[in-house]
């Protein structure tokens, strides 16, 4: 799990009750517990405070998918998993910013902007296992990935609702049915297993010189339903 939010709690509040064009970065740096220079260090701008936590999980979900030696379908699930559970091990910290983010326009507009960047990294990824070698395997690994961000999505927006509506454990499992309707493309050795024509059934008759056909049917039905016993 990744490390609580970066964003202090009550410096989002300040922005809220006091309007984000209207709060002066020393306010906010006094409400962080902070000096004005180290808020400069750490963030560099309010709209950057506002999106720590976002470039914090971004690096995590991408060190997660570059070190998987998993299947594509867990390392994904495993990737929805470090976004969800940063968001929801501070449950006042994204509330507020959900709040913050629903009156402030220019920030929904980076927030956008992040939901790409996630598209990006599972693209990379599925593009890394050489799983979009095709125009076709292009196409639906950039839907395959925007799909992933919409579930996850849905998922954090019922919970900022009632945080008893979801778990990791429903997304995991809404996350993997989505991403087995592709098993043929994120799974492609499990298709050639699949495809693999099976071995030729081969019996053995030993019947008298001269036997008439009918006594040869009978025998070779007799042989499969041995074999198939």
């Amino acid at each position: 799990m990744i490390a609580s939010s970066a964003v202090p709690p009550a410096a989002l509040d300040l922005l809220i009750t006091q309007g984000f064009d209207a709060t002066s970065v020393d306010e906010l740096a006094a409400a962080a517990g902070i000096s004005r220079s180290t808020f400069f260090r750490r963030f560099g701008s309010k709209e950057n405070m506002v999106f720590a936590d976002q470039e914090m999980i971004i690096t995590h979900v991408q060190t997660t998918l570059a070190a998987s030696s998993v299947d594509a379908i867990t390392t994904l699930i495993d990737a929805a998993h470090v976004v969800f559970d940063q968001y929801t091990v501070n449950p006042e910290g994204a509330a507020l910013r959900h709040k913050l983010l629903s009156s402030v326009p220019s920030l929904r507009e980076r927030e956008l902007v992040s939901t790409h960047r996630y598209e990006r990294a599972f693209y990379g990824f599925l593009n890394r296992r050489e799983l979009a070698k095709t125009a076709t395997e292009k196409s639906l690994c950039l839907g395959v990935s925007a799909g992933l961000v919409a579930i996850h999505n849905d998922h954090l927006r019922s919970w900022l609702k009632d945080a008893t509506s979801t778990d990791r454990t429903k997304l995991a499992n809404d996350v993997r049915q989505f991403l087995n309707r592709f098993a043929d493309l994120l799974d492609p050795e499990q298709k050639t297993a699949a495809q693999k024509p099976a071995a030729p059934t081969v019996v053995v008759s030993v019947l008298d010189a001269g036997a008439d056909e009918q006594s040869i049917l009978q025998a070779v039905s007799r042989a499969l339903s041995e074999h198939g016993k």
